[in-house]
């Protein structure tokens, strides 16, 4: 069972691992407007974030079998005291995964503020882009609801 554990941890680390590179290269699309490969990247990132979703079942599933198989063991533990009770050389190696899975979620979820502050940026800068072009300018409303205003105005005559 603690082997299991040990490859559910290791397959979702090289997952995280997957989803570092992709937002590294999200990154590098956003920056460069490339929404082709943008469209790829997110594909592709959907399909590791099923992925990621089937292992992190498969490992609640397994922490419950061995809340059951292991009488010291109690849902109320954190995982690295259950990584103390297994049996030797388990322990230190299900607790470097632990670390390490730990590591790499931090630095996806880093990426993906930094990707989002970008893409929001880029957005903010084509509606005032278009606004221009079309003649409307959108200004934020301030208050409960929060949203937008759009206040129209024609650049173009369209009864010619």
């Amino acid at each position: 069972m603690w082997q299991e554990l040990l490859d559910i941890l290791t397959k979702l680390g090289k997952e995280y691992q997957a989803l570092a590179g992709l937002g590294q290269q999200k990154h590098a699309a956003l920056v460069g407007v490339d929404l082709k490969t943008l469209e790829r990247l997110l594909k592709r990132e959907e399909d590791i974030a099923k992925s990621v979703q089937a292992l992190e079942q498969q490992r609640q599933a397994l922490f419950i079998r061995l809340y059951k198989a292991v009488p010291s063991a109690s849902k109320e533990m954190q995982a690295r005291d259950i990584y103390k009770l297994a049996s030797p050389p388990f322990p230190g190696r299900l607790q470097a995964a632990h670390d390490q899975l730990g590591r790499l979620a931090d630095q996806v979820k880093e990426q993906r503020e930094v990707n989002n502050l970008l893409a929001q940026g880029a957005l903010g800068a084509v509606n005032v882009r278009l606004g221009q072009i079309g003649g409307t300018s959108v200004d934020p409303i301030y208050g409960r609801g929060g949203g937008e205003h759009v206040s129209p105005h024609q650049n173009f005559e369209f009864k010619a």
